[in-house]
């Protein structure tokens, strides 16, 4: 019998992963990635691996909310008003999300994924021996007021119920678990379960050993074609190259939907733009990740300088930097933290990502009705990188056992067909 052929649309964390592990089950795996493998969204994150994250995007109040956002040109949320039925759809999908029973539903199903996420990247990295700064002593939830304080207190008990180490931390406290800055606070949250690392480090990294394994990886392909016959994808072209295969994945992030519309399989998603950049010598550097809850915004020490990444913009497939959304991380930064007000942020370089935003917050993974050989992986929103190796995990256990470990029909590819 001849070896099983898989093709991965996109490089990115998940792509990547998902590769690594139906390579390593014996199968004969290629990649194609439109860009060069070196700024996709898996590299500028805020390299989280963060089972706390129990919360989707749609919850309760995000709405209201976010209409107020939206009259601040520096606020965390943006939209960019245009007509576009995609958006809309998307936009009232998300509104039927953003409820106490939906988000009590979902919360388990992260939960489960993202525990096993962590447990595969702690094993990749120690099989595979990648340095990329992996530290697992938590993570911080900086509130400002004692109202958001006692607003967090309904996520620690739900994590709490979940199994997940999380306590609330008087200002005091804080202080004394994150001694080397300070933070203008009332007191925070700290989730002992949650561990980061370098990102553009570690893909660096785990590029090479997907490699060495013998994945071929061809970057600068751009997909122009899904080609089926009888409910099968046969063949996949690019601008200059055909690819045939068993087996076809797409892992392409935010452009994972106008791929899958060539084969009829609507899946909701907009690109949500989120802005990063580093501090190679900031005045302080934390010992913790933190996440400044009232300004959206996490800081993560990384190993080659801090990393403040945030916001979130609905403006289409477009890595445009708007300024006032780096003023917006700006103004968060020297309000949360006095040690960085003098700091002249005018020489940062900002980078932008656009992550994967599904209307209920919650994956796509495994296959399709439409074609009986194709699966996707996207969808993660601010879960990519914490969600990349677990996505693939169970991808590749979808195509060569027909059945994935962790099931639900909440995270089902044609789950609003």
């Amino acid at each position: 019998m001849s070896t099983q052929r898989v093709l991965v649309v996109g490089a990115g964390i998940v792509g990547l992963s998902t590769a690594y592990y139906l390579q390593k089950r014996g199968l004969q795996v290629e990649i194609i990635d439109a860009g060069d493998g070196n700024n996709n969204c898996s590299f500028g994150n805020a390299g989280y691996v963060s089972p706390s994250h129990l919360i989707p995007l749609a919850s309760p109040g995000i709405i209201s909310q976010g209409l107020r956002w939206m009259l601040n040109p520096e606020s965390p949320f943006y939209i960019k008003p245009r007509l576009n039925s995609d958006l809309l759809r998307w936009g009232w999908l998300f509104k039927k999300a953003a409820t106490h029973g939906k988000v009590q539903a979902a919360a388990p199903v992260l939960r489960d994924l993202m525990v096993k996420s962590q447990q595969l990247y702690e094993q990749i990295i120690h099989e595979e021996q990648i340095d990329a700064g992996y530290k697992k002593p938590g993570l911080l939830m900086i509130c400002k007021t004692e109202q958001t304080l006692k607003h967090e207190v309904e996520l620690v008990e739900m994590a709490q119920k979940m199994g997940l180490e999380a306590e609330v931390l008087t200002r005091e406290e804080t202080e004394r678990l994150e001694p080397a800055v300070k933070y203008d606070m009332h007191g925070s949250v700290y989730f002992a379960c949650d561990a980061w690392m370098t990102p553009h480090q570690f893909m660096k990294l785990f590029q090479q050993k997907v490699a060495a394994l013998g994945v071929k990886i061809h970057y600068g392909q751009t997909l122009t074609k899904l080609v089926r016959d009888n409910g099968r994808i046969t063949r996949v072209t690019t601008q200059d190259n055909s690819f045939e295969a068993d087996h076809v994945v797409i892992t392409a992030g935010s452009w994972s939907p106008l791929l899958a519309k060539q084969v009829g399989l609507n899946i909701p998603l907009q690109p949500g733009k989120g802005y990063s950049f580093m501090l190679n010598n900031p005045p302080k550097m934390t010992s913790l990740p933190a996440i400044l809850v009232e300004g959206r915004l996490a800081t993560t020490p990384m190993q080659d300088g801090l990393r403040f990444a945030g916001t979130m913009e609905l403006s289409g497939h477009n890595h445009d930097i708007r300024q006032n959304r780096i003023n917006g991380i700006v103004k968060s930064i020297k309000e949360f933290m006095p040690d960085f007000r003098d700091v002249d942020f005018s020489t940062v370089k900002p980078w932008a990502g656009l992550r994967p935003c599904t209307p209920d917050g919650l994956p796509y993974i495994g296959g399709t009705k439409k074609a009986n050989n194709l699966y996707i992986g996207t969808g993660h929103a601010m879960l990519g990188w914490t969600l990349g190796p677990v996505t693939g995990h169970l991808l590749a256990e979808q195509i060569t056992e027909k059945k994935m470990s962790i099931q639900s029909p909440l995270i089902g590819v044609d789950r609003y067909a």
